[in-house]
């Protein structure tokens, strides 16, 4: 199959359904599928590049058009690099804020239309309006609702053939005539520790990797489960924080060092991939800033998850299950009210192969074809 992924930024380690096509495309080359890619709102890139992107040793074809760019200019030149490619699908990763900075791409529509009317296409949602779970301000409602209706009319212009998402409570919202999951995969390819580093044995080692939520009272009680931990087995509880960690970040430190003391919270910022798969591997558990219905969404979860950490979600136990018995990372997921304070780590795996051909599948179930990807 011939494909070609067009997204919104493909700055490495800045973007994360930009890193998320990039690692999909290359493993998609490495089967033999021809895949390129295309960066509609690109906000590093200062002029138009035409080039390669490398991601686990294999060369993507890339274009990367610059957000300053007039968006009649920009389609003109997405929809050249499509027709020179000759694609028969067209995929769209998307994520409201990817293409407008306030999430309200209003003529996006429209623009995507432009690129061709011969073209089949395939969406995949990796997110849809803000406020959609958990509490939302009136202010944050009104732009979900404004989001919502651009998804709405997005959907009814295009009438994709085929529509996916990687999480039940998006499948559910979105109201779409046939929905099939996708799951997500890290963005984090597993490197391997250097030779002979085995950590310290006395020492409980949390990885925090991303954005801490603004959900303070839960991260305190994903602390206090760990700092219980520590105390049952009589290891000292050592975070290390991986990333910018967002606008809670002090906050979230604050509470971190009252609970493990000042040295043994380490701020690592951010790190190139193998540096971060090697602390993953070292780490023994994993902290998440989603729940048990959001964190199928997260790329750092499932980062901490193919490494073989177990994951401390935020919130409590789930009463419903909603992801089934076949999500191979079911018995990783950890509850700050789980009352026995148990869990193992398992040996990484390697899940976009996985993934890769359950995306395949359901684009060949539609109906075979060439494929164009658009994404974040």
């Amino acid at each position: 199959m011939k494909l070609i992924f067009l997204c919104g930024s493909l700055e490495p380690g800045l973007d994360g359904v930009g890193d998320y096509s990039r690692r999909l495309a290359s493993e998609l080359i490495r089967k033999s599928h021809e895949v390129a890619i295309i960066a509609l709102k690109d906000r590093v890139s200062a002029s138009l590049y035409d080039g390669l992107q490398c991601s686990n040793g294999i060369e993507v074809p890339v274009l990367r058009i610059p957000a300053s760019m007039d968006e009649k200019e920009c389609f003109s030149h997405a929809r050249d690099y499509i027709t020179k490619f000759g694609p028969e699908w067209v995929s769209l990763q998307y994520v409201p804020f990817s293409f407008e900075k306030r999430g309200l791409p209003f003529s996006f529509g429209k623009h995507l239309k432009s690129l061709g009317s011969n073209i089949k296409w395939h969406f995949m949602f990796h997110e849809l309006w803000v406020g959609l779970h958990g509490y939302s301000s009136f202010k944050l409602k009104m732009l979900g609702l404004m989001q919502k209706v651009i998804i709405k009319q997005m959907l009814a212009a295009i009438n994709p053939e085929s529509v996916t998402t990687s999480i039940g409570i998006y499948k559910k919202n979105l109201g779409w005539k046939e929905v099939n999951l996708i799951p997500l995969f890290s963005n984090i390819p597993v490197a391997g520790m250097p030779e002979g580093d085995t950590g310290n044995p006395d020492n409980l080692t949390a990885i925090h990797f991303g954005c801490f939520t603004g959900a303070l009272d839960d991260y305190k009680r994903q602390v206090d489960f760990l700092t219980a931990i520590g105390e049952k087995t009589g290891k000292t509880v050592c975070l290390e924080i991986i990333g910018n960690g967002g606008h809670y970040k002090e906050k979230a430190l604050d509470i971190s060092r009252q609970a493990f003391g000042e040295e043994n919270v380490i701020d690592r910022g951010f790190l190139p991939e193998e540096a971060i798969s090697n602390h993953l591997l070292r780490a023994d558990i994993g902290i998440s800033r989603a729940d048990y219905t959001l964190f199928g969404k997260s790329g750092s979860a499932m980062a901490m998850l193919e490494h073989g950490l177990p994951l401390l979600l935020r919130g409590p136990r789930p009463t419903e299950d909603i992801i089934g018995n076949d999500f191979p990372f079911k018995e990783q997921l950890v509850y700050p009210d789980d009352p026995s304070k148990e869990f193992a780590k398992k040996d990484p795996v390697y899940f976009i192969g996985e993934v890769s051909e359950i995306f395949m599948e359901s684009l060949s179930e539609k109906e075979h074809g060439r494929l164009v990807l658009i994404t974040r």
